[in-house]
């Protein structure tokens, strides 16, 4: 058992099989409620059946904040594992959950001050933030202090980058960024936006696509620019398309030398307003890590 216990939340995209692997602790972020059932990702309902729901009416289709009772008790469980845990979440910018599980901490503090929980803003989410989770994992699995696992997962992170290749912008509405009505139109113009993850967690538009073969190609092109290399670790993540994300793990294997690729699902509770045919793709290449560290 690693002497760091790594936990992310499930927006990091990361399969069950390799977080179990991995020794990583896999939380919720949010519920999801439809019809007045209440559902957990992971849980009563996987990322298909999900997508289904949002497919039959993306109205109904709503989440809830985890609150920070239910983080507490995870907090208890996994301290008898571990008195170091580390909890890399989503981008504090997208969701309030890093309030959540901060809150949380201070809570168990209290009750279990021997027991040390850092939590990190991975200011990304997604397959970039699987990557940075995974990173951690396998340095907490090297016997690296909680000092020591935080620093290589900030390390990654500053390297790690993020785009999102939307199928459609009929969904858009659902943050809040556009009218029902304004996204409807938007769609039958069959725009598909190209976004990235800025260094600060939020989310800005790189370029647009109409043919999803020239998003593709556009998406390459961004990531070459990026990354600045061809040797690169991904994760593609996928909204209910796992035949786009096949597509579009050809054309990295074509267009790069890739180090290590996963494909897994695109959490619904952040692919709600993104829509069915969402892909993401998180990114980094091989880093030499500073590890130059006092060791406890």
């Amino acid at each position: 058992m690693a002497k760091v216990l790594v936990m992310t939340d499930n927006v990091a995209c990361i399969p069950q099989g390799l977080a179990e692997e991995n020794q990583i602790k896999v939380v919720p972020t949010a519920n999801i409620i439809f019809d007045g059932y209440t559902y957990i990702e992971g849980v009563n309902i996987n990322a298909t059946e999900a997508y289904q729901l949002i497919k039959k009416d993306p109205d109904r289709f709503v989440t809830s904040a985890i609150t920070p009772d239910y983080l507490l008790d995870e907090y208890r469980k996994l301290s008898m594992e571990s008195q170091d845990i580390l909890l890399i979440t989503l981008a504090s910018a997208l969701s309030a959950f890093f309030k959540t599980a901060n809150l949380a901490a201070d809570l168990f503090r209290e009750e279990s001050p021997k027991t040390t929980i850092r939590i990190l803003d991975s200011r990304t989410c997604a397959g970039a933030q699987g990557l940075v989770v995974l990173a951690a994992a396998k340095a907490a699995a090297q016997g690296m202090n909680l000092e020591q696992v935080a620093s290589i997962a900030e390390q990654v992170r500053q390297k790690t980058g993020g785009l999102m290749f939307l199928d459609t912008l009929r969904y858009i509405y659902r943050t809040g960024r556009m009218s029902k009505t304004a996204s409807r139109i938007v769609s039958l113009l069959n725009i598909k936006p190209i976004n990235r993850m800025t260094d600060e967690g939020t989310v800005e538009l790189v370029t647009r696509a109409r043919k999803r073969e020239d998003g593709y190609k556009r998406l390459l092109e961004t990531i070459r620019h990026e990354a600045g290399t061809d040797a690169l670790h991904f994760v593609v993540s996928h909204a209910a398309a796992p035949e786009l994300a096949d597509r579009l793990s050809e054309l990295l294997k074509q267009e790069f030398n890739c180090l290590s690729l996963v494909i897994s699902d695109y959490s619904p509770v952040m692919g709600y307003g993104a829509g069915p045919g969402a892909l993401f793709v998180g990114f980094h290449p091989e880093l030499d890590l500073d590890l130059d560290l006092p060791k406890q």
